[in-house]
């Protein structure tokens, strides 16, 4: 398999080893030890959702007969991946999103081991391939995005444009896009503070529209906390990397690290914002 090969998944094979899909048996049925649990009438509507048809009613454990389920279908690619798919769609977590949080994290340590990943964009989620490793996107995990941009930035087509940037640079990251990520984050990062900048302006002359100033008016109003407005300036310089020359000159090219880095700055900015705002 070859490094963030993101795909849209028609096109991706999907094969579990057996102890794989024992874990992900675990994982689908939830337990008095996680924050999940699902009902033998529960668990038939998830592979239901997933396009399984005539999969019939839970008999005997529920552990059991979803492994048993699993392992009898562990030739069919594409239902596996539309089972894994549904599994971490935010249809399936309508009241409570941090199970999905929590689900999704359990779901992509398991599946680094076979190579695959779990990602988000424009809302769904979508299959990628990578290189199989015993390092678990767990261990690095990003911050997650509590904050709405809904409720922070005050045009809802501009809020959905710029939500749309976020899911496009965490796909690139993914993919081993860094540059095309950090850029993207930057962008997010300018048009968010730009738009709260113009909802709160009262006197003066209008705001600037360069990302410097705007982190620097965030820091003097206190919209963001002290930590992340000194990375918001690492981000800012790093974002500048979409003039080609400027980068040619530096001999700089963001890696991985940087990405995480760059990642955490914008959502723990946007979480703050909304909590500052509100």
């Amino acid at each position: 398999m070859n490094g963030g090969n993101a795909s849209n998944g028609s096109d991706i094979r999907v094969e579990l080893d057996d102890n794989v899909l024992g874990r992900l048996a675990d994982l689908i049925c939830g337990d008095d030890t996680t924050p999940y649990y699902r009902t033998g009438r529960q668990i038939t509507a998830l592979f239901e959702a997933a396009g399984w048809r005539r999969v019939g009613e839970v008999d005997g454990t529920r552990r059991a007969w979803v492994h048993d389920l699993l392992r009898q279908r562990r030739r069919d690619s594409d239902a596996l991946h539309r089972l894994l798919l549904r599994l971490a769609d935010p249809r399936e977590y309508l009241d409570d999103d941090e199970v999905r949080t929590h689900v999704v994290q359990d779901l992509n340590e398991l599946l680094a081991v076979e190579g695959y990943q779990v990602l988000y964009a424009g809302g769904r989620p979508k299959l990628i391939t990578q290189t199989p490793t015993m390092k678990r996107p767990a261990m690095q995990a990003p911050i997650q995005l509590i904050a709405s941009l809904a409720n922070i930035v005050s045009d809802a087509d501009f809020g959905r444009q710029l939500k749309a940037r976020l899911d496009e640079a965490f796909v690139c990251w993914q993919s081993g896009a860094c540059t095309a990520a950090v850029i993207m984050l930057g962008s997010v990062m300018e048009g968010v503070l730009y738009d709260v900048a113009l909802a709160r302006h009262t006197e003066g002359s209008q705001p600037s529209d360069h990302l410097q100033s705007l982190i620097e008016l965030a820091a003097k109003k206190r919209w963001i906390a002290q930590d992340v407005i000194d990375y918001a300036h690492v981000l800012r310089n790093h974002r500048n990397l979409v003039h080609p020359r400027k980068q040619l000159r530096e001999g700089y090219a963001p890696e991985d690290d940087t990405v995480r880095i760059a990642w955490n700055v914008v959502v723990a900015a946007l979480n703050d914002l909304e909590q500052t705002l509100a």
